[in-house]
Parts: C-alpha cells; sequence; structure tokens
C-alpha cells in the first residue's frame, strides 16, 4: 500500500507541474524535460507513468473532463425544466474555467489536441452530441417558431457556446456576461415571444450570481 501510495503521489506531482508549466508557458513550449525538472523525478519514474508529454496532456484532458462533468451535475437543479438546466449547465462549465487551472488547462490543451489527439476528438464528439440532443429536445419542449429547426439551432446554440470560451480566454473578458449575450441572442431567435422576458431575467440573475461571487 505504501508503494501505490507513493507511485500515485508521484503521478499527481507529475501533472500538478505540468498543469502549472502549461499555463505559464504553454503546451507547444514545454518540454519535456521541463516537467521532470518541476516535478522532480527521474525519466524513470516519469516513463513509469506516461508515454510521453502528450501522455500527459491526455490525462489532464481526462481530470478535466470528470471536474466538468461534476461542476454540471452540482450547479443544475434537476427540478428545473430541461432548457433551464442546459443553461445552468454552461453557466457551471465557464464557473469552472474561472476558478479551477486544472480545468482552464485541460480546456486548453482540448483545443490544442483536438486535431491530433484521438481522445480530444472523441471527447468533443461526446459532448457535442449530448448538448445538442438534449437542447433540440429543449427546444422542443418549449416551442419554437415555426420556421425555426431545433436541431439546428442547438447546433448553433453549441458552437456559440464553445466560442464563448475560446473568446473569453483570448480577450480576457467576462465569461459569464459574454455567455448570457449569446444565450440571449439564441433564445430570442427561437422561443416564443411570450417567453423571451422570462428567459432575459433568468440569464441576468444567473450572471449576476456568479459575478458577485
Amino acid at each position: 500500500m505504501a508503494l501505490q501510495a507513493r507511485a500515485e503521489a508521484t503521478r499527481q506531482r507529475i501533472l500538478d507541474s505540468a498543469v502549472d508549466l502549461f499555463a505559464e508557458s504553454g503546451y507547444g513550449e514545454t518540454g519535456l524535460a521541463d516537467v521532470l525538472q518541476r516535478a522532480g523525478v527521474s525519466k524513470g519514474a516519469f516513463y513509469y507513468h506516461f508515454d510521453s508529454k502528450e501522455s500527459v496532456a491526455v490525462a489532464i484532458i481526462e481530470d478535466y473532463s470528470r471536474r466538468n462533468r461534476a461542476a454540471v451535475q452540482e450547479g443544475i437543479s434537476d427540478a428545473a425544466p430541461l432548457l433551464e438546466r442546459i443553461i445552468a449547465a454552461t453557466f457551471a462549465s465557464a464557473a469552472l474555467l474561472e476558478s479551477d487551472k486544472t480545468a482552464r488547462v485541460g480546456n486548453q490543451l482540448l483545443q490544442a489536441l483536438g486535431q491530433v489527439s484521438s481522445v480530444a476528438t472523441k471527447l468533443y464528439g461526446q459532448w457535442t452530441a449530448e448538448f445538442t440532443a438534449n437542447l433540440t429536445t429543449a427546444f422542443e419542449n418549449v416551442g419554437t417558431r415555426a420556421d425555426i429547426d431545433a436541431g439546428e439551432m442547438a447546433k448553433a446554440t453549441w458552437a456559440g457556446v464553445l466560442g464563448c470560451h475560446l473568446l473569453s480566454s483570448a480577450l480576457n473578458d467576462d465569461p459569464y456576461a459574454r455567455l448570457a449575450r449569446a444565450w440571449r441572442a439564441m433564445l430570442r431567435a427561437t422561443v416564443p415571444g411570450d417567453r423571451v422576458q422570462y428567459y432575459d431575467d433568468l440569464l441576468e440573475c444567473t450572471t449576476r450570481d456568479l459575478q458577485a461571487v
């Protein structure tokens, strides 16, 4: 048990060191030697746990995925209507990226490795399928304008949510306000007119509460 605990501690130290370095210098500018030096481990100890720098990045992405799912589950109410739960989930994800460095780095790695890592591609695929399927159902539940295809609007909303994370990070602006603006635009174009004010108020309240934290 003691050996197992030490091995797990070493693995976590490697991951923590990599997170710090990727946050400071970026994935591309961080070499394996940098990770070894920061973690204070030998090559042998590193290769016992990981095959390469990319495998460390994949482990961080997987950790981010677990943290994100937990944050979403904690941040939504099962009693709320589906559309409100989905809106809450996107704000919970944004809040996680603001408060958790590992999640933030994991999200950046997911974007950076999305075209070269099968893990990143699979994760994006899962998230896209889940989000668009659930949001399509939610739009159908509340009703949409006659000229709106709920499935296509769900896909557009998902692209908007991802874009909010990317732009807020690049421009260093308020992620909650940007996300609220994106949702407001999508909802005004989608839901019946008599429901627009309700969702406007919901978005304003959610944004205000998160900005106050």
